[in-house]
């Protein structure tokens, strides 16, 4: 059987809202997808990817998964691509092979979005109605992204390698600049943690990484 969206949304808003007035919990994004994966690259997604929401009472507005692309991530990733595929990534052009070969550009995020309004997920649009930095250490300005790419779908490849994905969301490559402004590291060597945060008119979600350089 199919359920209208709007059922489903309700549905996953109404088990989440459960969820925090029984206990606070945190979001835990699926990690098991229609392939088969390396525990090594299963161990990787689940460390480096962080996840939040923002409600209004208790009414989903936005929930959001972020995978930081670190060395180890690319390095596991790059092993499954290879076991899956059987080839070179830097050979193909498409979107499942920008993850694995645009490294050295930026702090670099692949970001997935679900919104309760279809057009609030417009996240690589100059008017967008979120507005998105990122943090490296205290007392910074965040720094907005360098570019946001939209990945145009959401096959079963992507899937198998990002099981959080669902049927509405949209997915997005974002990669931060590697320095301030005022060209000292975003990433604070004593800090050690980078943090993302979206922010609107509707609130607000943050979303941390521990980092070593």
């Amino acid at each position: 059987m199919v359920y209208p969206r709007a059922l489903v949304h309700g549905v996953v808003t109404a088990s989440v809202a459960v969820c925090l007035a029984a206990s606070g919990c945190r979001m835990e994004p699926n990690m098991r997808g229609p392939q088969n994966l390396d525990q090594t690259y299963e161990e990787q997604l689940r460390q480096w990817t962080e996840s939040g929401g923002v409600y209004q009472s208790l009414d989903r507005v936005l929930f959001v998964h972020a995978t930081y692309l670190s060395p180890s991530f690319r390095q596991a990733f790059g092993s499954q691509y290879l076991s899956i595929f059987g080839i070179d990534p830097g050979k193909v052009d498409s979107d499942l092979e920008m993850i694995a070969t645009s490294v050295g550009r930026g702090h670099e995020f692949f970001m997935f979005a679900d919104t309760s309004v279809y057009t609030w997920n417009n996240l690589e649009e100059s008017d967008s109605v979120w507005r998105m930095a990122l943090w490296g250490g205290p007392g910074q300005l965040g720094v907005p992204p360098l570019s946001i790419h939209h990945f145009r779908g959401r096959g079963p490849n992507l899937q198998a390698f990002f099981p959080y994905l669902n049927d509405f969301g949209r997915s997005y490559y974002v990669v931060f600049p590697l320095d301030q402004p005022n060209g000292q590291p975003v990433l604070d060597p004593d800090h050690g943690k980078l943090t993302i945060k979206m922010a609107s008119a509707f609130g607000e979600v943050t979303m941390s990484w521990k980092v070593k350089e």
